[in-house]
């Protein structure tokens, strides 16, 4: 097996969520919106510092740079810390300190390329507000990722209702197999005699996709991908390995998957 940091299980997750971030119309006219309410209202001294036309710049690289910034920095760290099975607060803390590194790093640089030369005194009142910052958002959007994982008693797939009680739980993957269709689990694996593609559509409300002919993949189980024997395709949370076959990469792509 050959897996590399470009196809392993970091890296894709990295570009899956910056694929999320960056690559949603939404998020980015989010963005925007920020960079301009702050071109506009100057906080932390740049009304008086900048020019309009200089302040409204600033601050679009400022957002635009510390978002990709931060939001790289604080995903590679979550999915170490997370992996190493760190409880929810030491990991927000180390992931908010770490982060509020380079988003701090560049806010610096635009400041000091638009010709402002801070102390040392102020680039330390600077990261105190770097790291707040951060901090203020990364409990935010746990506290957000805790509500959204909260299980539903009505959002049960109909395809687990078929399950055994013990083979019950979140789906991972399935696979066809002949007449039968293997269903895997949180809980285990269970063979049903049924259609890969009327399977496939009792997977919702589950998020997915069919990443090959014989495989469909929940999205919130792919960590990441990885190389093996020459072929392509997605290290799930079980450890399993699921080809990506050639026709269904571009929808692949196009999910963040690839």
């Amino acid at each position: 097996m050959q897996e590399s940091f470009v196809n392993g299980p970091l890296a894709g997750h990295l570009k899956r969520e910056a694929g999320a971030v960056f690559g949603s119309a939404q998020s980015l006219g989010l963005l925007a919106l920020v960079a301009l309410l702050a071109g506009f209202a100057g906080p932390f001294g740049t009304y008086e510092a900048f020019s309009p036309l200089a302040r409204h710049l600033y601050w679009a690289l400022v957002v635009l740079g510390t978002a990709a910034a931060g939001h790289l920095t604080g995903t590679a760290v979550e999915y170490y810390l997370s992996r190493l099975a760190w409880p929810t607060l030491p990991r927000l803390l180390v992931a908010s300190g770490m982060t509020a590194q380079p988003v701090f790093g560049v806010v610096a640089l635009a400041l000091f390329g638009f010709g402002l030369k801070p102390d040392g005194r102020e680039l330390l009142l600077l990261y105190v507000q770097c790291a707040a910052v951060v901090g203020s958002v990364s409990v935010f959007l746990a506290l957000a990722d805790q509500s959204a994982r909260k299980p539903k008693t009505d959002a049960t797939p109909k395809l687990v209702d078929r399950l055994p009680g013990a083979k019950r739980g979140r789906l991972i993957r399935l696979a066809a197999q002949d007449h039968y269709v293997e269903v895997v689990t949180e809980g285990g694996r269970t063979l049903l005699p049924m259609r890969f593609r009327d399977a496939i559509a009792e997977t919702a409300p589950e998020t997915g996709a069919q990443v090959h002919r014989s495989h469909w993949v929940a999205l919130r189980a792919i960590s990441g991908r990885c190389r093996i024997n020459d072929k392509s395709g997605l290290r799930l949370s079980d450890g399993s390995f699921v080809p990506v076959g050639r026709k269904f990469r571009p929808a692949a792509r196009r999910q963040g998957i690839l």
